[in-house]
């Protein structure tokens, strides 16, 4: 496919609220032709330009093309082999002689981060016009960013860090896509901190970012633009970006070998952050990017939080689900905050064993059992199964570090942990399975009644 990027366009709708709009022209490889956009709400963030580098803008710019390119291509359409896509980018940012001598590293990022395979090239400069600002000390005193996507993950990292640092004050960098959003469990997370953690953190409002179309769900480069938009402000705040996610998530181990490679989300991954972080130490930020629970499960998290009493009272406002929206797929519970057939679902829900959980999950275990054995037609993605097929196996740990390196870890020093990772892992989500203690299920998987 081959893709232009126009000129911005900045359009001051009110006094509170000016939008940067990038059009995108894309053509297949039929000769077809669509029109898309890449739409910012620029006045959260007009603040921080001039005070943070205008490097940091012209990336969260590309971010914002990479997304909007993400979410208007069809995969099931427009793919070379069922999954990955080719894209052909003519990109315009203020900055772009700075990401030039880079366009190698960025293109393998991307095609790492979306299983896509990415040709940007940045071919010339654009500009783009900011509002006004009023002067104010609210961002003064920054220690960290966190993002904070309203998943229990990020809330677990924003009570750890404000726990354990009682001088220090937090930022909480979110964004959010009007056709796919966790906006209200972020503002409503926000609300009850203002209450435990007074004048300890700040935020904007979750910068808005919508696509012209919207018609991919996959939309794996969205970690991109949060980290873009978390990177103005730690930069004009001379800190570094915490990005708090499982290691079971961020490693995202195979299910089985249709799920290696391209199929498996990346979002976090551990060397997708390397990729980045080598990025921006070259453009040269000097904040750093880290998960500091990357080699932790969920329980994990969990249990170890550093005020665990407080997590399990807020941690129903929460939502770690990644289908919330699809209430025709909820069997069990159609008022249900949490679908409980995606894989974050089960992640939350073997985290959560031995706990007052508060979360209500739209499908039993065993409802998702019979669903696919009596291979009854409900959409329903196989998720659960896969995990079943992966709990059933004897893996060994040379097995699981063999597929690791296929996943692109090969040159990680630290190999072993994540092996041992993945071992915790499948015993957190066998936890989980035996607590439900459903006899059907436990035969299935030939385990002791």
């Amino acid at each position: 496919m081959k893709i232009k990027v126009g000129a911005y366009n900045t359009k001051l709708n009110s006094k509170r609220d000016t939008r940067l709009t990038i059009p995108i022209r894309i053509e297949d490889v039929k000769g077809n032709v669509m029109s898309t956009s890449a739409e910012v709400q620029m006045t959260p963030i007009t603040y921080f330009w001039g005070k943070s580098p205008s490097v940091a803008f012209s990336l969260l710019y590309l971010s914002a093309i990479v997304y909007a390119i993400d979410r208007c291509v069809e995969r099931h359409i427009h793919s070379i082999d069922g999954w990955s896509r080719e894209f052909d980018v003519d990109i315009l940012i203020p900055e772009f002689q700075t990401f030039q001598p880079l366009e190698g590293q960025i293109n393998a990022m991307l095609s790492f981060l979306t299983g896509d395979y990415w040709g940007c090239h940045f071919v010339g400069p654009t500009n783009v016009r900011y509002g006004r600002y009023k002067n104010t000390n609210y961002y003064d005193g920054i220690t960290q960013v966190n993002l904070f996507s309203g998943g229990m993950d990020s809330l677990i990292g924003a009570i750890d860090y404000l726990t354990d640092n009682p001088d220090a004050k937090l930022f909480l960098a979110s964004h959010y896509d009007s056709n796919m959003s966790a906006r209200p469990e972020q503002d409503n997370l926000k609300k009850l901190f203002a209450l435990k953690f007074a004048n300890r953190f700040c935020s904007i409002p979750a910068v808005k970012v919508d696509p012209g179309l919207s018609l991919e769900n996959s939309c794996r480069s969205r970690s991109l633009m949060f980290i873009s938009i978390a990177l103005i402000v730690a930069s004009y705040s001379n800190c570094d970006v915490i990005v708090p996610e499982n290691g079971s998530v961020s490693l995202n181990y195979p299910l089985s070998a249709s799920r290696r490679s391209s199929c498996s989300t990346r979002t976090t991954h551990p060397v997708f952050l390397k990729q980045l972080s080598d990025i921006i130490a070259t453009l040269g930020f000097s904040s750093r990017i880290e998960n500091p629970y990357v080699k932790m499960t969920k329980g994990e998290m969990v249990q170890e939080c550093s005020d665990k009493d407080y997590l399990l009272q807020v941690v129903a406002e929460s939502n770690s689900c990644g289908k919330k929206s699809k209430k025709q797929f909820f069997n069990d519970n159609r008022e249900a905050t949490h679908c409980g057939h995606c894989m974050p679902c089960m992640y939350r829900r073997a985290a959560m064993i031995g706990k007052d959980d508060p979360t209500t999950y739209g499908n039993r275990l065993i409802t998702l059992y019979n669903l696919k054995s009596h291979n009854i037609a409900n959409s329903l993605p196989n998720d659960f199964f896969a995990m079943l097929e992966f709990l059933k196996k004897d893996l060994t740990r040379e097995e699981i570090k063999k597929e690791l390196r296929i996943a692109g870890m090969a040159g990680f020093d630290d190999l072993d942990e994540y092996v041992d990772l993945v071992v915790r892992t499948r015993a957190e989500l066998g936890a989980m399975i035996r607590e439900d203690n459903n006899a059907t299920i436990l035969r299935y998987l030939d385990w002791n009644l």
